[in-house]
């Protein structure tokens, strides 16, 4: 798997890279700026008013930023962790209250259409977003898919300065892996549970140049009977976010910059007794201030429920770190 994953990883990371300044930073049109990390609602080189707004079809960037420590997020992301069992280890196949674990999504939002400003970043869109979440043990022998994850569905984001919202509608369906079912949860009695289910939720978020405060919750509307998530469905979700000053190490690179980043999500679940999920993580980001390519690398810990689908009641503890892609 490991090697399989190579080329894609070396084929995103050189999609990933911005080009290189031969004589100092480009003069970047406020048309390229990232909405989802600018902070201001209107260029100064705008002479509109800056509640002038018009449609827009196909928009090129969103206007909410996605959440850095949420691992349910749609992004591209490689993780590795070790996770460590608090109850149920049947995740682990027979090894113990700790496996090291191998994370991947693939995901992110499409923009369908947008009124916003021309030059500044208030505004709505409208947008298709889907995602996969995978998991593999990494201490079995061929490298167990354990489970996947499917999110599909439209969302609204809404941004006015530095106040910013996201309202979704989504379905999630969930699969065991094929190895984890043959290799150990058939000959244990692990039943696979049909985890299919739609959800809505909602979240504000008020921000500045350096940090960002975000909170809100939602419930699940419709679920199959085993388990029925519908009988306690809501729940909360809230954190913050800290985005330190630039710094250009490379001369030759001067167009880009590196960024220092933390971010802490916490989830409280009605079905899961509203105990509360932790999430922390922080590290570097590198990309063009102005672009929408950003690689990090992140060191993260957990603590609380596992997420993953039908588990999502076995709780851990588990540390590692991650390389993020957004695009």
């Amino acid at each position: 798997m490991l090697r399989s994953a190579l080329p894609f990883a070396a084929l995103v990371l050189a999609a990933a890279v911005p080009s290189l300044a031969a004589d100092g930073p480009p003069e970047v049109s406020a048309e390229q700026v990232d909405c989802r990390y600018a902070t201001f609602s209107r260029s100064p080189r705008d002479p509109a008013p800056r509640d002038t707004l018009a449609g827009a079809a196909l928009p090129d960037n969103d206007v909410f930023r996605p959440l850095l420590a949420d691992q349910r997020e749609p992004r591209f992301y490689a993780d590795y962790r070790r996770l460590v069992f608090r109850g149920s280890q049947v995740l682990a196949e027979g090894h113990g209250s700790s496996i090291d674990a191998a994370l991947v999504a693939f995901g992110g939002a499409f923009g369908i259409w947008g009124l916003r400003q021309a030059r500044g970043c208030d505004g709505l869109q409208i947008s298709m977003f889907g995602a996969v979440f995978a998991q593999f043990n990494l201490d079995a022998n061929s490298a167990d898919l354990l489970n996947a994850d499917y999110f599909v569905g439209p969302e609204a984001t809404l941004r006015r300065g530095i106040w910013s919202g996201r309202l979704r509608l989504y379905h999630q369906s969930s699969h065991l892996g094929d190895e984890f079912l043959l290799n150990y949860a058939i000959d244990h009695g692990v039943r696979r549970q049909d985890m299919s289910i739609e959800i809505v939720d909602a979240l504000a978020s008020v921000e500045d140049t350096w940090w960002r405060l975000f909170g809100g919750g939602g419930f699940v509307i419709f679920s199959g009977k085993d388990p029925d998530l519908a009988a306690k469905p809501g729940f909360f979700q809230w954190g913050l976010e800290l985005r330190g000053p630039e710094w250009r190490p490379w001369a030759w690179l001067r167009s880009t910059s590196l960024r220092p980043v933390f971010g802490a999500n916490f989830m409280s679940v009605q079905s899961n007794g509203w105990n509360v999920n932790s999430s922390l993580n922080g590290g570097l980001e590198w990309g063009a201030p102005n672009g929408g390519h950003r690689v990090r690398a992140l060191l993260e810990f957990q603590r609380g429920a596992v997420l993953f689908a039908q588990f999502f009641l076995a709780k851990t503890q588990n540390f590692g770190a991650v390389l993020q892609f957004e695009f």
